[in-house]
């Protein structure tokens, strides 16, 4: 993620758009890939884009704000950037809410106590946080879970545990 799409991100924050307008409009834009291809097209007359972003803003009732913020990307060209732009701006959106998004990979189906024991972790490691997981599983695990998330990674997975035993008996 480049440091243009992070502030651009901001930018869209601080205007107060909403993290539900945003993703509409990251919807409407990666559902038809044609509309980002004519957005990026150094050939087609900026005007003519800027009609493009109004009417198909118009059709989903795209707030002002946010029609404005795509016509000056499209002037500026970053239009090739809007993926990570909407990227970052959830990222950063998480980060002054508070919400923590992690990734929690089990190697079976886990029962109650271990999928409790994954969020007391986290609950203790970040407590002015909301967790928000997302379960999958991986049987190469062996047992045990992998947490992954905002930055960090938590391996408590039997392979894992394996990996530090080795590392301690081998002194590295």
């Amino acid at each position: 993620m480049t440091q243009a799409a992070v502030n651009n991100a901001k930018v869209l924050y601080q205007l107060s758009v909403e993290r539900a307008v945003v993703e509409k409009t990251d919807a409407l834009i990666f559902l038809t890939p044609e509309l980002l291809e004519v957005l990026e097209n150094p050939t087609i007359d900026e005007k003519k884009k800027q009609e493009i972003i109004e009417r198909v803003c118009a059709l989903e009732e795209i707030p002002q704000i946010m029609v404005n913020f795509l016509k000056m990307m499209s002037h500026l060209g970053n239009c090739d950037m809007m993926r990570q732009i909407f990227d970052a701006y959830y990222q950063y959106w998480d980060e002054q809410n508070h919400i923590m998004r992690v990734q929690i990979i089990f190697a079976d189906q886990p029962d109650e106590a271990t999928r409790h024991e994954a969020e007391q972790l986290l609950q203790e490691k970040y407590p002015d946080y909301k967790i928000e997981m997302t379960e999958s599983v991986d049987e190469s695990l062996l047992g045990g879970y992998l947490i992954r998330g905002f930055h960090e990674e938590f391996d408590r997975s039997y392979e894992g545990r394996l990996r530090q035993l080795e590392r301690k008996l081998t002194g590295r």
